[in-house]
């Protein structure tokens, strides 16, 4: 059997929720501090992927527009693709395969193609396809290599990153076949830019400023095994980086061609490479745009000599998985970092006006009121610019999900869980209680008269000072 061409192709994000829908991260964007919609940029690089192949794609990321699942029926009637690509989270994966069996019972079974991609297929695959017959194909690993071949006609089953069915032959039942991943991309050079011009850039807003945002990939992969995310698993624990001279060029296009100067540089670990870090940050300003930007740091990856750097390139804020105030609980989690490490880091941003946002992990199995009490004092001694307490989730292929199922410590169904409402017990605490007080902790922290002022004072002008009054009240209303 071989892969079969298609020419028009539609990737979405169904409307089954808004989520961050990035390996690494699968939450509700409410559950979240910073409540921002980030734009779907694995979509918009597969897009070109499938373009340079002569494809005809579309885009839709249905919760960014608030869309109903009447509005992707229609878009199914009028694109009328014959492929249909779905990225799929564990929370919400069900009714993510509906979406494809809606595309199934609208264009007919035959006519189209679908494939659904995600952290949740690399682990759950065999699963999906057994279960759904509405989804013809599985990818897994990095699927822009993967999804080329797949439209160029290869065999199946020489096709490496694809889950799909062999019928049944030679007296042999049929079966589902996941074929061996796709070798890691060793150029990510090679890759075409997003195409954000198959994107509505307007959804995707700064909290901030309310100005559009955009999402730059600079590397790939994680060198850490924390047991609650799969983003080391995935990448074989390695870190590949693109050229720094290739990302300025993105951002040239993205300032050039679509006005885009406020950014996110993903990477599990933005600052680990200090040679890249400062070699990408004198481009920047040696290009004369005045982006403003984020980025993700662990709290040993960063001294006096990056932070002035990403300061004058224009980062305002830095965000570090600091996880627990616990030295313990942060062993327990393979974090490979100290505690202590993480005031440091904190005070050396502060030091150069870099703002920060904190991420904390609880209730994983060793939690108990003592430790999550210890945390807390943490966090007000960092006194960070932004935080967040989620509720350990655990994702199917990670370790913590493995010990979950082992300790039969499951409460709730994962759909009826998330990082702000507890799927499972910890040995001392219940789901209940993990709940509860994440709540309290986060009303505790966001109602300190200093931060309020000092949040306001930060402000810089009215404009970016309402936008954190309404994203305050917000927050507030969904705690109380």
């Amino acid at each position: 059997m071989n892969g079969r061409r298609f020419s028009r192709a539609l990737l979405i994000n169904p409307p089954t929720g808004l989520y961050r829908r990035d390996d690494r991260c699968q939450c509700k964007v409410e559950d979240q501090t910073v409540q921002i919609i980030f734009p779907p940029i694995e979509l918009a690089t597969l897009g070109a992927v499938l373009r340079q192949a002569g494809v005809t794609v579309r885009i839709q990321d249905y919760p960014a527009l608030g869309a109903s699942w009447d509005r992707y029926f229609e878009d199914l009637k009028a694109f009328q693709p014959d492929l249909v690509l779905v990225n799929v989270v564990t929370a919400t994966s069900d009714l993510d395969f509906q979406a494809l069996a809606a595309a199934k019972d609208i264009l007919g079974a035959d006519r189209v193609l679908t494939l659904a991609k995600g952290e949740y297929m690399d682990t759950q695959g065999e699963q999906a396809l057994a279960s759904h017959p509405e989804v013809d194909f599985g990818l897994h690993g990095e699927v822009e290599q993967v999804l080329g071949r797949f439209h160029d006609g290869e065999a199946l089953d020489s096709l490496p990153g694809l889950l799909w069915r062999r019928p049944a032959q030679n007296g042999a039942p049929p079966a589902v076949v996941r074929n061996p991943g796709h070798p890691l991309l060793g150029d990510l050079d090679a890759l075409p830019f997003p195409a954000r011009d198959l994107l509505d850039n307007s959804l995707y807003r700064s909290p901030e400023t309310g100005h559009p945002l955009t999402v730059i990939h600079g590397n790939r992969g994680c060198p850490s095994k924390c047991i609650f995310c799969p983003a080391g698993v995935m990448s074989g624990y390695k870190v590949r980086y693109r050229s720094p001279t290739r990302i300025m060029a993105e951002i040239e296009e993205c300032v050039t061609r679509y006005g885009l100067r406020e950014f996110l540089f993903h990477g599990d670990t933005f600052t680990l490479n200090k040679p890249w870090l400062l070699e990408l940050c004198d481009l920047i300003v040696a290009s004369g745009h005045k982006i403003h930007w984020g980025c993700n740091s662990r709290v040993d990856t960063m001294d006096d000599e990056r932070a002035e750097r990403l300061r004058r390139a224009g980062c305002w804020v830095v965000a570090f998985g600091v996880e627990s105030g616990n030295q313990a609980i942060l062993d327990h989690m393979k974090k490979g970092q100290r505690a202590e490490r993480a005031q440091q880091a904190v005070a050396i941003c502060k030091r150069h006006g870099l703002r920060t946002h904190a991420f904390f992990v609880i209730g994983t199995p060793w939690e108990t009121r003592s430790t999550l009490e210890e945390t807390y004092r943490f966090a007000r001694r960092l006194d960070p610019d932004f935080f967040d307490f989620n509720i350990a989730y655990p994702l199917p292929g990670t370790e913590l999900y493995d010990l979950t199922l082992r300790e039969g410590l499951f409460e709730n169904a994962p759909d009826r869980g998330g990082y702000a409402s507890a799927a499972v017990r910890t040995f001392a605490l219940s789901s209940r209680e993990l709940t509860e007080w994440r709540r309290k902790a986060l009303l505790a922290m966001y109602l300190r008269p200093r931060y309020v002022a000092r949040t306001l004072l930060r402000a810089g002008s009215p404009r970016v000072a309402l936008h954190y009054v309404k994203s305050g009240l917000r927050r507030l209303r969904q705690l109380v």
